[in-house]
């Protein structure tokens, strides 16, 4: 019976999702086997428990076990420099927490879901860092110097990983992790664009956060190449990209209030089509 109720509730919940500061999630279609080796630990202690218990002791087992990964994860990226994005650092990451070194098989994406995670984290210390410094100071906001300075900022926290970046970027090149790593980019450029008070709903959301999404991975392209001192020239490469978003974006805010104007009818139309390509489908 216990089997039976641990089949039905990971079938209802295909996708796990786990906070870890505001959002990060897992696939629990990829985690089946190992969250029912452990869900099954505590069969004799279940099998005469009414359902309602039942139910919340598996609720708090999948919220034990995915703190348990992210930890694992956590520890693993203190071996990235040395062991890159693999199982070998999960696996001595799960040492250094007293685990045993298989306590990696948890994690079944391995490297892949290692700098997801990385990635995650990172964004999260820019929004800290973004509302510390800027939040009471938005009206006076100089929006070159704070773009800049965000892009610089999240840059710079691959510079302990910059040896083994091009191991991360080949990982999320692969069909199965592109979806998740798209989803941490765009969160990226959308937390920058949002923390600087821009709340536009028309098109200009969309062209303001692509062309900061771009700007971002020509400068991670730039940093693998840089043997300037302290990463100069990929710094002078993203003050000029920084002048692109702002100079481009200024023009886009002025198109944008000028189709005030225009009649309802287009205006209709041009709502009708980013419905049509599911542009109103992003984060936002």
């Amino acid at each position: 019976m216990f089997k039976i109720r641990v089949f039905l509730r990971l079938k209802r919940n295909q996708i796990l999702y786990s906070k870890c500061g505001n959002r990060y999630s897992f696939s629990s279609v990829r985690q089946i086997s190992s969250l029912t080796k452990v869900l099954q630990t505590s069969e004799h202690q279940t099998e005469d428990t009414p359902e309602s218990d039942s139910s919340e002791s598996d609720d708090e087992s999948l919220k034990d076990l995915t703190d348990f990964r992210l930890q694992i994860l956590k520890a693993g990226l203190d071996f990235v420099p040395e062991h890159g994005w693999s199982k070998q650092s999960i696996a001595l990451g799960a040492q250094s927490l007293g685990l045993s070194s298989s306590s990696h098989t948890l994690i079944e994406d391995g490297g892949a879901d290692l700098v997801h995670y990385f990635n995650f984290l990172c964004n999260e210390k820019l929004e800290d860092y973004l509302k510390e410094k800027y939040s009471s100071n938005k009206e006076k906001l100089d929006i070159h110097h704070y773009i800049e300075d965000a892009l610089a900022y999240r840059l710079k926290m691959i510079i302990p990983y910059v040896s083994k970046w091009p191991e991360a970027m080949a990982l999320m090149v692969s069909p199965f992790q592109f979806p998740t790593d798209s989803k941490n980019l765009l969160d990226l450029v959308d937390r920058i664009w949002y923390l600087s008070g821009d709340r536009s709903l028309d098109l200009t959301w969309y062209t303001k956060r692509g062309s900061l999404a771009l700007a971002y991975r020509l400068c991670e392209l730039s940093l693998l190449q840089d043997k300037s001192p302290e990463y100069s020239d990929t710094f002078e490469f993203l003050q000029r990209r920084v002048e692109n978003i702002v100079d481009a974006s200024g023009f886009i805010d002025n198109v944008a209030n000028s189709t005030k104007c225009l009649p309802e009818l287009a205006s209709g139309a041009l709502i009708t089509a980013r419905n049509i390509f599911g542009l109103n489908q992003w984060f936002r």
